[in-house]
């Protein structure tokens, strides 16, 4: 309605994604590089095979029988079944958006510090961000609004859309802010599948804390939005 007051976070979010705003969104998406956290040695994960390969089954079965589940045992997650998911999730090339990073916290995996991690796709490693001393349970149950499910998981994915990235989409800036949601999905949508067939766990959680969930895996919210966290886990 014309002459309507400003909705405040609606109206941004309006704004952000009409393809007639594109020049708004220029405007302010665009920023410089974060300061990337203290360097630290990039490690390399061991090789993967994907479950489909080592193990060939009917797809569309595994498709039918994807669940979320929110109840796990404490065991801890082998390092080559957490490559083998990474493998998966960041696929041979994004689909839509090269806007999507990857953290995983790892609270219970073989041979890794409980810590957080940004996933290298192109390297196949992890590049420790945030080392998790004393209760890093406590921490990431705490960014998800104290969900059990979190807190008790093996592995927490954490995705997030660099805005630099997604604002330099060939379509523009608005159409890139949706690609990167897509993209978003469909990394998401792969840790479901390759979890399925390995008989794995997967809860996919929406609701969380911003500024804790950027804090837990050392983004920077000015330069990248905490999108999605997934929990992973042998089921109980």
């Amino acid at each position: 309605m014309a002459g309507a007051a400003p909705l405040g976070v609606t109206d941004a979010m309006h704004r952000a994604t009409s393809l007639r705003a594109a020049a708004w969104a220029l405007a302010v998406v665009p920023l410089a590089a974060a300061a990337a956290p203290a360097a630290e040695a990039l490690l390399a994960l061991p090789p993967s095979m994907s479950a489909s390969r080592s193990a060939p089954g009917d797809p569309l079965q595994v498709i039918a029988q994807r669940r979320s589940v929110r109840r796990y045992a404490r065991a801890a997650l082998p390092l080559h079944e957490l490559s083998a998911l990474l493998a998966a999730m960041g696929g041979p090339a994004p689909q839509l958006s090269d806007a999507v990073r990857i953290d995983v916290v790892t609270q219970a995996v073989q041979g890794l510090a409980t810590a957080s991690w940004r996933y290298d796709p192109a390297a196949h490693g992890l590049q420790m961000r945030v080392r998790h001393d004393g209760s890093p349970r406590r921490r990431s149950r705490a960014a998800a609004l104290d969900q059990d499910v979190i807190g008790d998981a093996a592995v927490v994915f954490v995705l997030s859309m660099a805005r630099a990235a997604f604002a330099a989409d060939p379509s523009g800036p608005a159409r890139g802010y949706r690609h990167a949601f897509l993209e978003a999905g469909l990394v998401g949508e792969r840790l479901y599948l390759e979890a399925g067939a390995r008989g794995l766990g997967v809860c996919a959680v929406g609701a969380f804390y911003d500024d804790e969930a950027a804090g837990l895996v050392g983004v920077d919210p000015q330069h990248e939005w905490i999108v999605h966290f997934a929990a992973l886990g042998v089921p109980a």
